[in-house]
This record gives C-alpha cells, structure tokens and sequence, in this order.
C-alpha cells in the first residue's frame, strides 16, 4: 500500500509513523503533475483540487484523507462515483471543540480593522508616527453578528463577551434557549445585517449555503459595520463584497478565504478584492490561514491519520 503526503513540510512525525505502518509513505513536495508512482491513499490539505483529471491518473485510489472541515477541494460526486472513501475533520464535533485557531483568527482580523493595525504599522515604517490619523474604536458596548452559532460562532461569541460586546446570532439548527444560556441573542438573517456592527460567517459550505449571503444583506449593513468571513468564500455572492466595500455600503471587511482559490495564488491575478485591497485601507485578505497553527495542525494531521488506520483495519479480512 503507496501513501501519499501531499504539503509535507513540518507534517506531524506521529501521524507520519501511523501511515508508514500502513505501507509506504511518500512524501509530495508539490507540483501541478500527478505524482508518477501508484497511490492508495492520498492524504491532502486545502492547497490542491481533486477533481477527474487527478482521479484519471491515480486508478488505484481508495482513500482520501483531509484535515480540514471544508472539503469543497473536492469533486465529491467524481470521489463517490469511483468508490473513493474520503476521511475529513467535518463532522468531528467532539475533536473540533478544543480546536480554537480559527476562531482566534477571527477576534484578530476584528481588532485590526477596528484598531487600523495594518496600515498604522504600514506608516510607522514609511516614518510616520500620526496617532491621531490611525484613532480606531473600542469595542465594548458594540454589537456583533454571528451569522452560524455551531463550533466557531459559539467561541468567537465566548470572545466577544469578554470585550463586553453584545451578541446576536442565526442559525436555524441552534435554539433560542440554548442562545440565551450563552449571553446571545437569536435573531433573523437579515435583523443581523441590520443591527450589527461587526458582521463574521461561522458556516459550513454546502450545497444549501452556497451563495447564501447576498448583495441584498450587505446593502443592510450599517455604513459604519465590517464583514469577517474565515469559513468559505463561497457562501458570498460573487462579487458582492467587492460592490459593498466599493459602494461604501459597508466601512470594511476581513477575509481568509476567497472564490476560486487555487494553492499557488493564481486565483489572486487582475482579482478585483485584491487590486481594491492595494489601493484603500478597509480590506484585510489572508492566504486561508484560519486553521494554520503549528498546535492544530499537528493534532488534526495525527487525528486524521489514526482515522485512517482504523479505517483501513476495518476493511481487512479478520
């Protein structure tokens, strides 16, 4: 049995011995070719597509293995058509709740938008040295909206009470008791929109949450509010931020995630939210590094691979 490690640099030595007991590991130091020897298992993070073309040319395929939670990576009707098991972080509610790296990330993109962090450092290092010009807001007494109150809203509200925030929240799955239990309030999509001053997506993207916030939301948002989203870029309309920062719908926004991502940065050429970015001071864009912590990916790679293993034990005759 061939496992093949794509991304492996600094990979988690326990869950690298986990798979080399499995068979032969061979670690994929990148490239846009399929690797030449014939893989059983691939175990992957978000930086590659697999869709048919890669599929065409590893026929022995039988697992694919993923330590993420999003797994639009994936051409997940060509996996299942071929019989192709996929092992992933979705679904893991147990394991995923003392995994906050995200969530983290989250609070940071608020305060740096708040605080005007990036471009006051910017100045600092051009010879500025102006207080005045980068005064920001606090944000106690300021409400945020958690659009998603599973795993990672539940912490981000955690946070946001801990600043004095107010917090509202929606999400049909969640009710209104467990909400209040949590100092949150339950309320309808487009009330959030409207009453929020910090708006962050905590959803999983799927089939129904494709496209689920609109250029109609954002139009509601408060001239004075900003929009997170570290969960998918997706479950934006296509091109509505970009028309809400431009339009001064909103004051602006902090994302992780972007439409169409590819693992060598190609999606970023002539994007319109980048070339805005360079030439205003109200868009934060992060390289999809909500869950890039050396603490959580190295638990999660070795979750993964024990998975994996049960996996694969299981299917062999007793």
């Amino acid at each position: 049995m061939t496992i093949l490690v794509a991304e492996p640099k600094d990979y988690s030595k326990k869950a690298l011995a986990v798979y080399r007991s499995l068979g032969q590991v061979c670690l994929w130091k990148g490239s846009k070719q399929t690797p030449k020897k014939p893989t059983d298992i691939l175990v992957l993070g978000l930086k590659y597509r697999i869709g048919k073309e890669f599929l065409d040319q590893t026929p022995n395929l039988k697992i694919i293995a993923s330590p993420a939670t999003g797994i639009n990576h994936l051409d997940l009707a060509e996996i299942k058509a071929r019989g192709i098991k996929v092992i992933s972080l979705r679904g893991r509610k147990g394991f995923l709740r003392n995994i906050p790296s995200t969530a983290e990330e989250t609070f940071a993109l608020i305060l740096a938008l708040y605080r005007h962090i990036p471009w006051a450092f910017d100045d600092v290092k051009n010879g500025g040295w102006d207080r005045i010009k980068w005064r920001g807001n606090q944000l106690m007494g300021k409400t945020v909206g958690l659009l998603g109150f599973g795993r990672l809203g539940r912490i981000v509200a955690r946070y946001a009470r801990a600043f004095n925030m107010k917090v509202l929240a929606c999400d049909p799955n969640v009710s209104e008791k467990f909400m209040k239990s949590r100092g949150v309030s339950k309320i309808n999509m487009e009330e959030l929109f409207k009453k929020s001053v910090i708006v962050s997506l905590h959803v999983l993207l799927t089939d129904q949450t494709h496209n689920l916030v609109k250029e109609k939301h954002l139009k509601l948002m408060k001239p004075s509010a900003y929009f997170i989203n570290t969960a998918r870029a997706e479950l934006i309309e296509k091109g509505a931020l970009e028309k809400a920062l431009k339009q001064k719908w909103i004051a602006g926004a902090g994302v992780d995630v972007m439409w169409d991502e590819q693992g060598d940065g190609s999606h970023l050429k002539n994007n319109p939210l980048v070339e805005y970015a360079k030439k205003n001071k109200n868009l934060i864009i992060l390289p999809h590094i909500g869950g890039a912590t050396f603490e959580a990916m190295q638990v999660t790679q070795e979750f993964i691979a024990e998975e994996v293993k049960k996996y694969v034990m299981s299917r062999k005759p007793k």
